[in-house]
């Protein structure tokens, strides 16, 4: 990776244009005349208040009506040179509101304690906390306590905030960025892989499109008090939710996220038939699952069972699956209907158990260790998530980062948007099956190996470069025979956000030839279910695997 570097002064500066120009280059034609013009105001600006503008915009300041409130003498930044000109400056472009008129409770929270009892018209006890004493000064003369504590005081209220909000969501897809991204790119942390971002591959093509994901996020911000209000608080907010955008997978998979979360509150709170009717407005896992619960809590046990088959037959991934075998094989069983219903059977892995002296290195490493004492000639590595992944990572490279539409918002992206989703897959079916036909021994090392050397140190979320060493990569592509990288890559592909994790622990290279995964539990610990399912996966394709008990010898 690049050294890091010293960020000048303004560094937000250079970024927070390279964001809005960027957004203005792509989509102008999306943007409302009020958000233009918040645009062309700014770029009009001296230097010096651009960077005030920004710094204050980039600052939580004090909620109220009119923007986030500052004042002005509180205010102090080495880089900008007249502070007061500056801020004028932006109070003429109506960037700045100064002094705004404003109810004094939103008022009060902008000074100190300290400086609220000096303010006060009437003598007050000196014990008083601050709720109790900004409660008191509501009770006195509004203008009085206003003047008191405005006297030769500027305020400020930023003005736009909502309008940088869309080319926030513009550019970064989400409203949960900031530009901190830059500063890790300026920092050397991390460095980004370069695809194509013309118009018609970016993820917002219209007005009515960005507008809903506008309203997503309100509702987003809606939630937190519906969530701990009640039932009806809940369904209204669920009957204001956006439909959606035919083809705008992301929003579809939004709000299903959110749906989800206000219909398992309803479930809390009894109001399963509420719940009930939001699930089935979710088109992702778990709403069948809650459904299928739903109707067994309410006594319908043809219902629960119909879920539990419409789940066996399609699936959504492997957790559902096993969620729809343990449910419906329970349910039949106790309402006398086993007839179609098979009891699951859990896998058993090789299992040894060793007794080693307790130490203060990481349980994987002695168990490691332990593995190459065993035989001189053996080599051990601890790879758990990495190098599975890793190979897969770059032997997909160029198609993880392809110019999928709607895949990439801008040029800081460790991964497409749809990495994690059920989405991601499908979008790019016809390029992962070609490539997943065409493996072969000479295939993988090529590729591989050219990614690792050309690639070395971009960011992509399934290479961890530390992590991956040539000699465990030399090893591994020479040991591990391509059906089982076949097989590995497919189940991984299928479903990465569930599969990514869950690896075992170490993989162990025998003096002899081959390989073995090795799952290391230390004392006390046990197996979960993602990890189950990985070695469960393993005998079916016979990876050789094994689970290794650690136990610590008597002192």
């Amino acid at each position: 990776m690049a050294d890091p570097i010293e960020l000048a002064p303004d560094y937000y500066l250079g970024n927070f244009h390279a964001l809005v120009d960027f957004v203005v280059a792509r989509y102008e034609n999306l943007l409302s005349d009020s958000e233009r013009h918040f645009y062309n105001e700014f770029r009009a600006l001296n230097t010096d208040s651009q960077r005030l503008y920004v710094r204050l915009l980039s600052r939580k300041g004090v909620a109220s009506s009119a923007g986030a409130l500052f004042r002005l003498h509180k205010l102090a930044y080495d880089e900008i040179g007249d502070l007061p000109t500056a801020a004028e400056a932006l109070v003429n472009a109506d960037l700045l509101q100064r002094d705004p008129p404003l109810p004094l409770a939103e008022l009060l929270p902008l000074f100190t304690k300290s400086e609220l009892s000096d303010s006060s018209i009437e003598v007050l006890p000196k014990a008083l906390k601050r709720a109790a004493l900004e409660q008191a000064l509501l009770q006195q003369d509004a203008d009085a306590v206003r003047s008191q504590l405005t006297d030769s005081e500027t305020v400020l209220a930023v003005q736009g905030a909502e309008h940088f909000q869309t080319f926030k969501l513009l550019f970064f897809g989400n409203l949960n960025q900031d530009l901190t991204d830059y500063v890790l790119r300026d920092l050397g942390l991390f460095r980004y892989e370069q695809y194509p971002l013309e118009r018609e591959q970016l993820p917002f093509q219209t007005r009515a499109q960005l507008e809903q994901h506008l309203r997503y996020y309100d509702c987003v911000k809606e939630a937190e008090f519906a969530l701990v209000g009640g039932i009806d608080e809940i369904t209204a907010l669920a009957a204001q939710l956006p439909e959606g955008i035919d083809g705008d997978s992301t929003l579809h998979r939004r709000l299903d996220r959110l749906r989800l979360t206000l219909a398992r509150q309803l479930e809390r709170l009894d109001a399963l038939s509420e719940a009930d009717h939001l699930y089935r407005q979710c088109s992702r896992p778990p709403a069948r699952e809650r459904r299928a619960r739903i109707a067994i809590a309410r006594g319908d046990t043809p219902q629960g069972l119909a879920l539990c088959r419409e789940i066996l037959a399609a699936p959504h991934h492997e957790e559902e699956r096993e969620f729809a075998e343990r449910f419906g094989f329970r349910t039949a069983k106790k309402a006398g209907e086993t007839e179609g219903w098979v009891a699951p059977q859990r896998h058993v892995p090789p299992t040894e158990t060793v007794a080693l002296p307790a130490a203060r290195q990481r349980v994987e490493t002695l168990a490691a260790d332990h593995l190459v004492q065993r035989a001189p000639g053996n080599q051990c590595f601890y790879v758990e998530n990495t190098l599975i992944n890793g190979v897969l990572g770059l032997y997909v490279w160029d198609i993880l980062f392809a110019p999928v539409p709607g895949a990439f918002f801008n040029p800081f992206q460790i991964a497409p948007s749809d990495f994690r989703s059920a989405d991601f897959y499908p979008q790019r079916r016809a390029a992962f099956e070609q490539r997943l036909a065409a493996l072969n021994e000479k295939s993988l090392k090529q590729r591989v190996w050219r990614h690792y050397h050309d690639k070395w140190g971009i960011a992509n979320p399934l290479t961890a470069w530390d992590a991956l060493p040539e000699s465990l990569l030399t090893l591994a592509l020479e040991r591990i025979p391509v059906p089982h990288w076949q097989v590995l890559f497919r189940r991984l592909l299928g479903d990465i956000a569930h599969h990514r994790s869950g690896l075992p622990d170490l993989i162990l290279f025998p003096e002899q030839g081959n390989y073995e995964l090795v799952e290391v539990k230390g004392p006390g610990d046990r197996l979960q279910q993602n990890q189950q399912r990985w070695l469960a996966f393993f005998a079916r394709h016979q990876i050789p695997h094994r689970v290794l008990h650690v136990e610590w010898t008597a002192q």
